[in-house]
């Protein structure tokens, strides 16, 4: 014999909400029991304090009838109402310039309800104030360099740059790209990629010494090697620093490696000497101008250089469109097999800064 569903879905609910129902009521009575303990606790407070005020007053009074003749020195309060006298004589009587009058007793203060004790609350922590997050305040250039020519000769030069620099007052971080491609009758003469990155701690207060980090990443197609990584870090020191000129010189170590040579291996290197330096005529035009020399710490004697000067001129304020001409000169003692040890590169590019 089966059970109606109704009866069942009955028994099911009962059987659920029992234990619901007890919690909720025991819930109930806890939340009722702290409330009588909390009143109990403010009335306790209030009888205590028109205790201690009953007993000053008394203390008051009892000063006041000593000071007045009606009560000797440390006799009880009770002879207060009453002296003894003798039997059938009456009280003499007291001159009404002699009685002092009896002061009143001060009101009884009004006891202040003392508020519910509150959990204290754990002190806020003082966050420090935190300097501008690295990916804010980036400086960006992007600039492209065209030159086409036809006629008895077909010749065609591309250069793109994008620049990014990031100064605060102890950091100065740059980030650059440079890409040239160029044909001549229609064949390829140059096709080269050009990445560096420096980062560097600058000098705080009356100390004129910093820390620098460089890597770099060359990619050639007209050179021995498929492709040159670069890192180098040190120490830099601060010459010359003010509104117009800014002149630093760098030295530290480092290595060079190159793929796509038989002899691919890691070349330990020194960066002897490294000078950079920036002077601003005025508003509009400024000079940069930079040279490292990189000397192999082996038995082969290799060493490379890396000069450039870049004259910047600004034509246009609100579109922040300028103008830069750059002279560029690498050199290496080993280009490889019937390689010249030097590269030479004049651009004359267009940027906009954003």
């Amino acid at each position: 014999m089966t059970l109606p569903r109704s009866i069942i879905l009955f028994l099911l609910c009962a059987f659920w909400v029992a234990p619901v129902r007890a919690e909720v009521d025991a819930d109930l009575n806890a939340e009722i029991v702290r409330v009588q303990l909390v009143q109990a606790q403010r009335e306790y407070t209030l009888a205590l304090e028109r205790l201690n005020a009953a007993e000053a007053n008394l203390g008051l009074a009892r000063q006041r009838a000593i000071e007045a003749g009606i009560l000797e020195s440390g006799s009880s309060g009770a002879a207060l109402a009453h002296q003894s006298q003798p039997e059938g004589e009456p009280a003499p009587e007291t001159k009404k310039d002699e009685a002092k009058p009896q002061a009143k007793p001060d009101p009884e203060p009004k006891p202040i309800p003392k508020a519910d004790p509150k959990p204290q609350e754990e002190p806020k922590k003082v966050e420090k104030p935190k300097g501008p997050s690295f990916w804010e305040k980036w400086q960006r250039n992007i600039r492209i360099g065209l030159n086409t020519r036809t006629g008895n000769s077909e010749n065609a030069n591309l250069n793109l740059q994008l620049n990014l620099r990031r100064k605060t007052q102890k950091l100065d971080t740059r980030l650059d790209t440079t890409y040239r491609y160029a044909t001549r009758n229609g064949e390829d003469t140059q096709n080269r990629l050009d990445m560096s990155g420096r980062h560097e701690w600058l000098a705080q207060g009356d100390s004129k010494i910093g820390w620098w980090v460089t890597a770099r990443l060359e990619v050639d197609e007209f050179q021995a090697w498929d492709y040159r990584v670069q890192a180098h870090t040190g120490i830099s020191y601060q010459f010359i620093k003010n509104e117009k000129t800014n002149l630093k010189g760098r030295t530290g170590f480092g290595g060079t490696r190159t793929y796509g040579l038989p002899e691919d291996e890691f070349r330990p290197e020194a960066l002897v000497t490294g000078i950079d330096l920036s002077h601003r005529f005025n508003d509009t035009m400024n000079v940069e101008a930079s040279t490292e020399y990189f000397l192999e710490v082996t038995e082969e004697a290799r060493e490379r250089f890396n000069n450039s000067v870049k004259w910047n001129i600004l034509l246009d304020k609100e579109s922040n469109m300028n103008l830069r001409l750059q002279l560029t000169h690498r050199y290496d003692s080993d280009p490889g097999r019937n390689k010249d040890p030097n590269d030479v590169f004049f651009d004359i590019t267009l940027g906009w800064k954003f």
